[in-house]
């Protein structure tokens, strides 16, 4: 069979089970287990394809057509500019949440320099300690790391799977960074940071149920569940954030599209913060809560 018509044959099936980009997908796999660009797949499409790798594909056909994420086929996902390894112990990284890393990399870049210590003068820029706060594979906090040269990362989470497979991105990255199993801000206790980045499980529990197959089936739940009314984490986040955040320094949280005004709210209500901006993604949705320590 052709290759054309073998990645044709892969984008049907996967339609009939109603995945969401067929076409992209039954294109991704077959590069993935050719080792094959998209360029080359164009340039190969009238080639014959021997009956081993037709047999291979079409196994990764119906993995995903199960509705397993092609992420979790892959083992890859991108975010950032970057490649991160990604498994079922992990959230799947998404574009939503380059808003996070987006906002927090301009906090760093408009720090005033009239607020830099001596040191930092003469080093040229403020030092920041992060926290990446509920991890997963690493993502946020690994991507600034790689923007800035002046950030140390401390990066926890309840999931020992989750921190191991972070530590394998930074070491694939090249980034250096502190990786930490723990519920919450355990794993820190007395540590205080310069900015606090977190995306906590946000959705609420009664709405688990309606997501897509490839999210409720196959990602962590743990990493999805955020109590009945979606706010649990963010409860804790705002109660126990103060004790461990520097005099002026930031918070900033991922949160769902209709969340923004709860947590300003609850924010607002704990007398620990300045008053919290809502930054939204590039559809125009609530993205991101950021505020200070007063």
């Amino acid at each position: 069979m052709k290759t054309r018509i073998l990645v044709k044959e892969g984008e049907y099936r996967l339609s009939k089970a109603f995945c969401m980009d067929p076409k992209i997908d039954a294109e991704e796999l077959f590069c993935f287990l050719t080792g094959m660009d998209k360029v080359t797949l164009f340039l190969k499409a009238e080639e014959e394809v021997d009956s081993e790798t037709e047999e291979k594909y079409m196994e990764l056909i119906e993995k995903r057509a199960s509705r397993v994420p092609l992420q979790y086929i892959t083992g890859v996902q991108e975010f950032m500019g970057h490649t991160f390894k990604v498994s079922p112990q992990v959230l799947i990284p998404r574009q939503d949440t380059e808003t996070l890393v987006s906002e927090a990399a301009r906090v760093i870049r408009e720090t005033p320099k009239e607020k830099l210590s001596l040191m930092e003068r003469l080093r040229g820029a403020k030092e920041w300690d992060i926290l990446d706060l509920c991890c997963g594979s690493g993502a946020v906090g690994i991507s600034l790391a790689k923007i800035f040269s002046n950030v140390r990362i401390t990066a926890t989470d309840i999931s020992g799977e989750a921190v191991k497979l972070a530590g394998e991105n930074a070491r694939a990255l090249r980034v250096r960074a502190k990786f930490l199993e723990g519920d919450m801000f355990e794993p820190v206790k007395d540590r205080r940071f310069d900015m606090i980045v977190t995306n906590p499980p946000y959705i609420k529990t009664n709405m688990i149920s309606i997501l897509q197959d490839e999210i409720k089936k196959h990602e962590p739940l743990s990493a999805l569940d955020g109590g009945r009314d979606g706010l649990k984490f963010y409860r804790i986040i705002t109660d126990k954030a103060a004790d461990h955040l520097k005099a002026g320094g930031f918070l900033l949280m991922e949160i769902g599209s209709d969340q923004g005004e709860d947590l300003r709210k609850m924010l607002k209500d704990s007398g620990k913060y300045t008053a919290a901006e809502v930054i939204r993604d590039l559809p125009g949705k609530d993205r991101v809560v950021k505020c200070r320590l007063k």
